[in-house]
């Protein structure tokens, strides 16, 4: 009875690891969407608020197998009785906001100078060795708040050859930042684990000097330790964190990404939580 009592409330505290006022923005598939606040969906030219999403989700012209779903929730391929995100492109689709994309917005609340955590799991179905210049963004992006001045986000997860990716890391120091003056680091080409569970984790902070910085794990292993200029300076405009596909070349295949609870949350002291109790955290929701 004892030993019951100990490992429960041990399942309890990790539970409770996370302040609740710290979270920013989450999505979860198992709680319906009529239930959630805090992001809008961005696919087949729609931008619907989270509880405005039919439970059976968004759907488009049949597919090759003749799957319909663009976003919404499927049962989870890995594990039993729970659902995924599910975010799907076609090539015929329509464009929103001049690229194909099925994807999920958070409300603008990343600030600068402030330490945030962005965490989810992710599952890719094997799309294969693409050619180069088939290129596209997933599982998660910080866009720039201002979007009238074209800004490339802070940080990406983008496709180098389809079988690869690369986190992308950008920035400007000029007062009035552009395209132009815009520099953009690529980390290093790591393999993308198609047909399973990848849970990836991200502490940042955006600042135009070297106090900014993007620290990246991947199944709890470090990816990217990165220190110097992340983001950009617009006064007045807040950053916000996007998750799913999003693909604005040309591609000739259906592509489908899974997610499970991505999560934004602000570390008030820049030290209060580490990636293991994000993991965790995204693991239980």
């Amino acid at each position: 009875m004892r030993f019951i009592l100990a490992v429960a409330l041990s399942w309890a505290c990790t539970a409770l690891a996370i302040d609740r006022a710290d979270i920013l923005g989450e999505a979860q598939a198992d709680v319906p969407f009529a239930k959630q606040s805090g992001w809008a969906g961005q696919v087949l030219g729609r931008y619907p608020d989270a509880k405005m999403i039919p439970e059976s989700g968004l759907h488009g012209a049949p597919l090759a197998d003749g799957d319909t779903l663009r976003f919404g929730k499927v049962d989870d391929p890995a594990r039993p009785g729970r659902k995924a995100l599910a975010f799907q492109l076609s090539p015929q689709d329509p464009t929103t906001a001049s690229s194909r994309r099925s994807e999920i917005a958070f409300e603008p609340n990343i600030e600068p100078g402030k330490v945030y955590w962005i965490a989810f799991s992710l599952y890719i179905y094997d799309w294969g060795t693409l050619r180069r210049g088939d290129e596209s963004l997933f599982g998660t992006q910080v866009h720039s708040g201002d979007d009238s001045r074209g800004l490339s986000p802070s940080f990406t997860i983008g496709t180098l050859r389809g079988s690869t990716f690369v986190i992308s890391i950008q920035h400007s120091t000029s007062p009035d930042p552009r395209p132009s003056n815009m520099v953009i680091r690529r980390m290093a080409e790591t393999p993308i684990p198609f047909g399973r569970w990848t849970d990836f984790v991200f502490r940042f902070r955006e600042a135009q000097d070297d106090t900014g910085f993007l620290q990246a794990w991947m199944d709890g292993r470090p990816l990217v330790d990165y220190r110097g200029p992340l983001g950009f300076r617009t006064p007045g405009h807040k950053d916000y964190a996007k998750f799913g596909y999003y693909n604005w070349s040309t591609f000739d295949s259906s592509r489908k990404v899974l997610l499970r609870s991505p999560l934004l949350v602000l570390d008030p002291t820049g030290s209060r939580y580490s990636p293991d109790e994000l993991r965790e955290y995204v693991a239980r929701h």
